[in-house]
């Protein structure tokens, strides 16, 4: 068999040199490429209603989820706080949310009784049960979506709500933990 000897190119290189030179070239420059999958942070929602009306916390603020609980009242709070209840050994406030938020409830709150569903949430130092007529699911959005609270608010609804997003045709509102379960003294 006939040797095949490499054609010198224009620029003095055979041509399986100038082949193996393309090669090694391609190959670091695919092997310094920054191949970032962009990753779109998301945000995983609790979904409740309150009458007709669906609302939304983070997960990552939500302790747990009771029912069957039986309120204790306490005497001299605002009318939006039921009472208390006792979580092994835990002592939480009950906010009825339906009323904080001016939100129009599937049935009125029996102070002292059972009131269905709760959410124990938590944010800071703070951990109250937020009393809601359904709880929903969870569902997972990317966190660009979550958008300011509509500027049509009146002042008072607009601090309870930390955001809206868009689910399945609907606008739900995002509550702000931060507000609800700031301490009653120290609301401005």
């Amino acid at each position: 068999m006939e040797e095949r000897k490499a054609m010198p190119s224009a620029d003095g290189l055979g041509l399986d040199e100038q082949v193996r030179r393309i090669l090694r070239e391609r190959a670091e420059s695919l092997a310094q490429a920054d191949w970032v999958e962009e990753v779109a942070e998301t945000r995983r929602l609790l979904l409740f209603r309150l009458g007709e009306e669906t609302y939304a916390v983070g997960v990552e603020d939500v302790r747990e989820i009771v029912s069957g609980f039986a309120v204790t009242r306490i005497p001299c709070v605002p009318s939006h706080v039921l009472g208390v209840i006792n979580v092994r050994g835990e002592i939480v406030s009950v906010i009825d949310l339906a009323a904080v938020l001016n939100a129009q409830q599937g049935a009125a709150r029996a102070p002292g009784g059972d009131d269905g569903s709760g959410i124990i949430v938590r944010s800071d130092d703070v951990t109250g049960m937020l009393v809601v007529d359904e709880i929903g699911d969870i569902i997972e959005v990317p966190a660009a979506s979550v958008e300011p609270p509509l500027s049509s608010l009146d002042r008072a609804h607009a601090e309870t709500v930390s955001g809206t997003v868009y689910w399945e045709g609907r606008l739900i509102a995002v509550v702000n933990l931060a507000r609800i379960l700031q301490p009653v003294g120290e609301r401005a």
